[in-house]
C-alpha cells in the first residue's frame, strides 16, 4: 500500500492527541517526517523521534519538504492563512476544527485548494465516532423509520481547563472550539440541511465567557433538534454515561470538582499571573514537553463519548451505549455492541487517504465544515440577537 508522507504545522495540544495515539497512527499508510512549530524544545523532539525536518515557517515547510500531506494545527485565526500557504505549494491538507472563525474564511480556504487541486479534510469530529456513524447507518436503513428529533446534550469542564483567557474569548468560550462536534453530531444524524434555529446562552463567571448554549435546530427534511452544553465544571455528563470520557476512557468522577477549584485559586491571581499559570498548564499537554505520555495499545477502552446524544425515529429510539448502540423498539431494548474502530484524528487521516489515493470524496469537506461553522455562527448571532437565524450556506449528508 502507497504510504503518504504527513508533516505537522503547529505541535501543540492537537497534535499532541495524534502523537499519544501512535497505536493507531502507525496502523495507517503514513510516514510522519517534518514538522513546523516556534517552540525549539518542541521540534527538537520531533527529530529525535522521527528524524525528519524541522521548520519555524509554515511557508518553508511547504516550499522546502517533500510531504504529501500537512496536518495543520495552528490557533483558528491562522488556519486560513495556513491553508492558501499549503494549498499553494501543492500540499493536501487536514485542518482542526473549527475550520476558521468566520464564513468569508472558509470560503477563501475551499477556494484555494479546489483552485490547486488538492484535497482539504475538516476535522477534528466526534461524527467519525462508530456509535454516531452506526446511528445514521441505521436511519439510512429505515428499519425504525425516519428521524423525528434529537437531543444532544453535553456537561463537562471545558472552560476551566489550561486555556489561555484571549483563547476563550477569540472562540467564545466553548462556541467556536466545542461546538463543531456537536453540530457536527446533530447534522449528520439529521441529514446535514439546517433550516433555522434559535439559541440562548450562559455565562460562566469564572472564566467571565460563555460557559455554553441552548439551541433548538429545525432541519429541512422536518426533524427538529436540541444542543444543550454546558462546560462550567458543574455536572458532569459522564455520571449518566458509566463514567466514560470523551475518548473512550475512564474519566475521574471528581474532575470537575477539582478542575473548578483549580480555576477559583487561579483567579486569586493577578492577571498576568493567571495567564502563565495557564500557559504553564497548556504547555504540559503539548507536544515536546515532559509531561507528554504517548500510549500504547491494551488498555481497556471504550467508545468515545461527547456527551448523550438521544434520536428519536418513527418507529424506534436510539442512544450511544458504552460499546455500541442501544435502539429501543416493540420488544424493548436491543443493544448493538460495535468494536474500537478508528476514530477522531486517526479516521480523518485514513478518511483523507482514500481520497487521495483513491481519489473517492471526502465527506469531511470544506464544505461540510463551512456548514457546521455557519450553525456555529448562527447560535452566536441568536444569543447576539435574541431571534431566530435562517440558514443558507447548508449541504446534505453524503453518505
Amino acid at each position: 500500500m502507497r504510504k503518504l508522507k504527513l508533516g505537522f504545522i503547529g505541535l501543540g495540544q492537537a497534535t499532541s492527541k495524534v502523537m499519544a495515539r501512535r497505536d493507531e497512527i502507525d496502523t495507517l499508510p503514513y510516514v510522519i517526517t517534518d514538522a513546523c512549530d516556534l517552540r525549539p524544545h518542541a521540534l527538537d523532539a520531533f527529530r529525535k523521534e522521527f528524524g525528519g525536518k524541522v521548520f519555524d515557517n509554515p511557508e518553508d515547510l511547504c516550499r522546502h519538504s517533500d510531504v504529501d500531506v500537512v496536518y495543520i494545527a495552528t490557533p483558528a485565526d491562522c488556519h486560513r492563512e495556513h491553508v492558501e500557504i499549503a494549498a499553494r505549494h501543492g500540499k493536501h491538507i487536514v485542518v482542526e476544527k473549527p475550520m476558521a472563525l468566520s464564513l468569508a474564511d472558509c470560503e477563501a480556504m475551499i477556494k484555494a485548494t479546489e483552485a490547486a487541486g488538492v484535497k482539504m479534510l475538516a476535522g477534528h469530529t466526534h461524527s467519525f465516532d462508530a456509535p454516531i456513524r452506526k446511528m445514521r447507518e441505521i436511519i439510512r436503513g429505515g428499519t425504525i423509520g425516519d428521524v423525528l428529533m434529537i437531543n444532544s446534550w453535553n456537561f463537562n469542564d471545558f472552560n476551566h481547563r489550561s486555556r489561555l483567557t484571549s483563547e476563550l474569548k477569540t472562540t467564545r468560550g466553548p462556541i467556536y472550539n466545542q461546538g463543531p462536534h456537536q453540530v457536527d453530531v446533530v447534522r449528520q444524524l439529521g441529514g446535514g440541511m439546517v433550516k433555522s434555529l434559535k439559541a440562548k446562552a450562559i455565562m460562566d463567571s469564572l472564566s467571565e465567557t460563555e460557559g455554553g448554549w441552548s439551541c433548538f435546530m429545525e432541519f429541512e427534511n422536518g426533524a427538529a433538534a436540541t444542543l444543550v452544553y454546558d462546560g462550567r465544571s458543574l455536572f458532569d455528563t459522564s455520571e449518566l454515561f458509566w463514567w466514560v470520557g470523551e475518548g473512550g476512557d475512564a474519566r475521574p468522577p471528581e474532575i470537575n470538582r477539582r478542575q473548578r477549584q483549580k480555576y477559583r485559586r487561579l483567579k486569586g491571581l493577578s492577571r498576568d499571573e493567571m495567564e502563565r499559570e495557564l500557559d504553564r498548564e497548556k504547555e504540559q499537554g503539548r507536544y515536546g514537553a515532559k509531561a507528554f505520555v504517548q500510549r500504547g495499545g491494551g488498555e481497556t477502552r471504550h467508545q468515545p463519548f461527547f456527551g448523550l446524544t438521544v434520536v428519536s425515529c418513527d418507529r424506534g429510539t436510539m442512544r450511544q451505549s458504552r460499546d455500541g448502540v442501544i435502539v429501543y423498539g416493540d420488544d424493548g431494548p436491543q443493544e448493538i455492541p460495535l468494536g474500537l474502530e478508528l476514530h477522531g484524528r486517526a479516521a480523518e487521516l485514513k478518511e483523507i487517504y482514500g481520497g487521495i489515493v483513491g481519489n473517492r470524496p471526502i465527506f469531511h469537506d470544506g464544505y461540510w465544515a463551512l456548514a457546521t461553522l455557519e450553525v456555529c455562527t448562527a447560535i452566536a448571532e441568536s444569543v447576539k440577537e435574541s431571534r431566530e437565524i435562517t440558514l443558507s450556506r447548508q449541504v446534505p449528508v453524503r453518505e
